[in-house]
């Protein structure tokens, strides 16, 4: 678990300082190295191997899906690129599109690291729900150009990302609202309604899932299943969904500092309280998180806008100790859940013995080991 805090740690330490762009650029290929090359932690690498190598089972499971992702791994399948090779270094690119994405709005790329990772990042590059994560890859490109009035290479990108995860349709809606001026009183209701309905499923189901279900019969085919099954259902609000209030009222009560710094500010905030707002349907309908995956990097930035803007010293300091200790609280929380990421594992050990353990021994490795298998 320390390796995990230690990370975050390093990342809030390399933010108080002034580096060349080598400098930074080393730091960072540390952080890729520990974020890209796990190798037996996590959960969904297992079913992704197994696709990579049968493509008649790809095609049952995901040709009628995503079939970006199908098209891809098929391809790279079969001209003889190692699953790992492919695997890693596809997290390697949407790393990197990330700290372009990071540079492109001019904010410290360590101070976001350290809230972005705690926050959904180990989740994304260390469980790594795999498709989701190339969706995200494409997704942080593609605002890069929706903030540029670049339209068509938005959503020309929005598709491909829908490609390898449906999930990226969020950012179509996004589109047709992240202009708007949100008034705070619309965002103080807007967030009592959601988070009663949010956590009362039988509403949710009835009201909300079974007409979305009759307009898109792909969710009835994709979604039912989960409806089903306790593991992705709840109706208790968790900690998490109390943190995510506390910031929400944080953000309204030094709007008028974040939106006053640019144009982009605003947008930026919007989409950042636009997450926040959804946020509970994720935790009651776990399957929903996968939405505002797409989201989190702005609500990041709006948390790194509200530091830069603050003018009072005592403020800023209040403000950057609570984001920051916050951000060591969720890594606690998220690397202590359950067997996914203790003890961890990188691939370039493995790959220096040649020594790779068979799939079945991988897939078993943390749930065996891991000081936090018994953990629900």
């Amino acid at each position: 678990m320390l390796i995990y805090l230690a990370v975050i740690l390093f990342c809030f330490l390399l933010a108080f300082f002034k580096m060349p762009r080598s400098i930074e650029n080393i730091a960072l290929v540390a952080i890729a190295f520990f974020l890209c090359f796990g190798y037996m932690t996590g959960t969904d690498w297992y079913n992704y191997e197994l696709f990579y190598y049968d493509i008649e089972l790809a095609n049952k499971i995901l040709k009628t899906r995503e079939f970006g992702y199908f098209i891809t791994q098929s391809f790279f399948s079969k001209i003889g690129v190692d699953f790992w090779t492919f695997h890693i270094v596809a997290k390697l690119l949407v790393f990197g599109a990330m700290i372009y994405f990071i540079r492109y709005f001019n904010v410290n790329v360590f101070l976001f690291l350290g809230i972005f990772l705690a926050d959904i990042g180990f989740y994304l590059f260390i469980d790594c729900p795999f498709r989701n994560l190339i969706a995200l890859g494409f997704g942080l490109i593609a605002f890069t150009y929706l903030f540029e009035n670049k339209p068509i290479n938005y959503f020309v990108l929005v598709f491909i990302a829908m490609t390898f995860h449906l999930s990226a349709i969020i950012m179509v809606f996004v589109y047709f609202i992240y202009k708007k001026n949100i008034k705070t009183i619309y965002v103080i209701i807007a967030a009592t309604v959601l988070y009663v309905i949010a956590f009362n499923m039988d509403f949710l189901t009835e009201y909300i899932y079974k007409p979305l279900e009759e307009l898109f019969p792909i969710i009835k085919e994709r979604f039912t299943s989960y409806l089903k099954d306790e593991k992705f259902v709840s109706e208790s609000i968790n900690i998490g969904s109390f943190i995510r209030l506390a910031v929400l009222f944080i953000l309204l009560l030094f709007k008028d500092i974040i939106v006053s710094d640019s144009e982009k500010s605003k947008y930026i905030f919007n989409i950042g309280i636009i997450l926040l707002l959804i946020y509970p349907f994720g935790v009651s309908f776990k399957i929903f998180q996968r939405f505002p995956l797409f989201l989190f990097p702005f609500y990041v930035l709006a948390i790194l806008y509200l530091l830069k803007t603050v003018k009072i010293k005592a403020n800023l300091y209040i403000l950057g100790a609570f984001f920051m200790l916050l951000s060591f609280f969720q890594t606690y929380n998220t690397v202590t859940a359950d067997f996914r990421y203790v003890p961890y594992t990188n691939y370039i050990y493995y790959w220096s013995k040649k020594d790779f353990p068979p799939i079945e021994e991988r897939a078993y490795y943390n749930k065996k080991h891991s000081p936090y298998k018994n953990k629900k």
